[in-house]
């Protein structure tokens, strides 16, 4: 009888055993997962991190870039006004150039000097809009191969 109570007595211990076995194999698995998804948490952290600091980086470079077009915008503002005043100059600037090639080719330096002289006075005369000096050169020429004249 002494044997079957010391089995009795073991098997309700070794069931006792196996439900707390069981009970630790359940929270070995959660803190198992647990791990894992701190793990992935930690990994997700320095991902975002290093997305963040490539995102300042990017704005830092953006400002710049916007700054450096806003000096951009104020030359392409001084160009644009510079060729309306060329434009509204085209026609009379076209006029001297137009005549210095058709008329004054076979006369002199100096007679060509009096027509270019006669042809503001007249346009000037006529209000038609020229550039102050223009001539056959500073119409026509390319001041990169005036230059090489020199």
């Amino acid at each position: 009888k002494l044997l079957a109570d010391a089995e009795a007595s073991l098997e309700i211990t070794m069931s006792k055993l196996r439900g707390a076995q069981a009970e630790l194999k359940g929270v070995e698995d959660k803190i198992a997962e647990l791990e894992a998804n701190y793990i992935e948490a930690v990994d997700k952290q320095a991902k975002l991190s290093h997305e963040m600091e490539m995102c300042t980086i990017k704005l830092a470079n953006a400002t710049k870039l916007i700054e450096g077009l806003g000096g951009e915008k104020d030359r392409w503002r001084q160009t644009v006004a510079s060729l309306g005043e060329q434009y509204d100059w085209l026609p009379g600037d076209s006029i001297i150039a137009a005549g210095m090639v058709s008329y004054a080719g076979p006369f002199a330096g100096e007679h060509r000097k009096r027509f270019e002289e006669h042809w503001r006075y007249v346009m000037d005369k006529e209000s038609i809009a020229f550039k102050q000096g223009a001539s056959l050169v500073s119409v026509l020429g390319q001041p990169v191969l005036l230059q090489q004249w020199s």
